[in-house]
């Protein structure tokens, strides 16, 4: 390696020697700044208010099912932008970051609407069926500097 390095600053010598104008360096890495690395950066601390968003997760199981997707009031009940991924064992499952709030939704598994068995809760419907109810609670305020 050392001998590359000297080769290449032989060349930048030669170069400026020889009243060339363009010189040509070796490429060096990019360094991340020194107020970045090893933090985070915090910008949307700093800058935006804490909306109190929180992930859920939504599991549905079923080992034969080809595509399971969740539908919502969280999505404008469209189940093609929210795909839930297969896991092990027949388990399908996604994580939807949501504000603090009630939503409804329902799975469609191959194509058929389905309840969620483990829903807590059960809305009506205007198609004379139930939704399932899941509600986002805002994340305890906890008094600074305790």
């Amino acid at each position: 390696m050392k001998k590359t390095g000297s080769l290449d600053q032989k060349r930048i010598r030669e170069a400026r020697t020889a009243g060339v104008k363009k010189t040509t360096q070796p490429s060096k890495a990019a360094k991340p700044s020194p107020l970045r690395e090893g933090r985070p950066v915090g910008l949307l601390e700093e800058h935006f208010p804490d909306s109190g968003a929180k992930a859920i997760r939504f599991e549905y199981f079923n080992p034969e099912a080809r595509e399971v997707l969740v539908a919502g009031s969280f999505n404008n009940w469209q189940p093609q932008s929210m795909p839930m991924t297969k896991q092990r064992a027949g388990m399908w499952s996604t994580e939807i970051l949501l504000p603090p709030g009630q939503y409804e939704y329902r799975f469609v598994v191959d194509g058929q609407w389905q309840d969620d068995p483990m829903a807590a809760r059960f809305l009506a419907n205007s198609f004379g069926g139930l939704n399932c109810v899941v509600e986002v609670k805002p994340a305890a305020v906890s008094p600074r500097g305790l």
